[in-house]
């Protein structure tokens, strides 16, 4: 039986460096995405890496009929999931009473209700094949709030919350479910930070989140780490 790994936010530079990751493991990884000249070069880059096979498929997470059966498909193809890695989301800059209701509506459906639903369908099959393995790449914004992304900060603490809920309703039966909650990463709209222009080389880089999926893969089975905080070396980034 084939192990199937999914990457949801694979056209990222935070979800291709976790799908590289996957491939130079030998797997068969499923990139999810909107994007598809980046698909097709992280899909190339995972061969590159050693995957068995990169299967990319362009996916509108907002659309639920398209969630549906891109997981439908992964489904069928019958294989061991073996983990499922959330790292899609989208961001919004400006004060709460003033930004734009439908890109509100974005960040919201993207990076946490899309989320959650993929969870719901991809649990069983984790739970069938434990062990096994969810992650949800998080931010620092699960942790605190910042000004002028109201919506980005409440997602990213609805699905540091999810994980954590989730972890309990599946930790007896030998599912890892972990949330990376990293600082700032010079990728994404974290390259348009200002501190990206001062401080590049210190903040954190998508292979930094890579490593912090590879722990949780790797941990022993009494171990789960439900949540990894990344930050910065530094105070100025």
């Amino acid at each position: 039986m084939t192990d199937l790994v999914v990457i949801a936010g694979a056209s990222s530079e935070i979800g291709r460096a976790i799908a590289v990751s996957f491939a130079g493991r030998g797997m068969h990884v499923r990139l999810w995405g909107r994007d598809v000249a980046r698909l097709d070069a992280a899909a190339s880059a995972c061969m590159d890496a050693g995957a068995e096979s990169a299967q990319p498929t362009v996916v509108d997470v907002r659309d639920g009929a398209a969630l549906h059966a891109a997981a439908d498909g992964v489904l069928k193809e019958g294989g061991r999931l073996t983990a499922v890695v959330w790292a899609a989301g989208v961001f919004q800059w400006g004060r709460f009473d003033t930004v734009d209701e439908s890109l509100m509506n974005d960040v919201l459906s993207t990076t946490f209700t899309a989320a959650a639903t993929t969870a719901r369908l991809f649990l069983p099959a984790l739970v069938a094949h434990a062990p096994s393995t969810f992650v949800f790449v998080g931010s620092g914004a699960g942790r605190q709030a910042y000004p002028d992304n109201a919506a980005y900060v409440a997602a990213k603490h609805g699905l540091r919350g999810l994980a954590e809920a989730l972890h309990l309703d599946v930790c007896d039966e030998g599912v890892t479910v972990s949330v990376i909650s990293a600082g700032l990463v010079n990728a994404g709209a974290g390259s348009l930070a200002p501190a990206a222009r001062t401080h590049a080389s210190a903040l954190l880089r998508p292979e930094d989140i890579a490593r912090a999926v590879e722990f949780v893969v790797d941990s022993p089975a009494n171990v789960c780490p439900t949540e990894i905080v990344l930050r910065p070396a530094t105070r100025h980034a």
